[in-house]
């Protein structure tokens, strides 16, 4: 089961998404994404920093 999860669900997710934006275009949510893509990028790397150091300090 929890292979599945792990890989069995992104696939289905990126396929469906897939499917969904080919057959009605990209809609306006993803095309925000897009035109704001470093701030993500900021955003993923100070939240993943940030996630380490605090699972870093539960362990000690």
């Amino acid at each position: 089961m929890e292979l599945f999860i792990a890989i069995g669900l992104p696939i289905v997710l990126i396929f469906g998404l897939t499917l969904l934006f080919t057959s009605n275009g990209i809609p306006s949510w993803v095309q925000q994404i897009i035109r704001n893509n470093s701030t993500l990028w900021n955003f993923g790397i100070i939240a993943m920093t940030t996630m380490t150091v605090i699972i870093y300090l539960a362990k000690r």
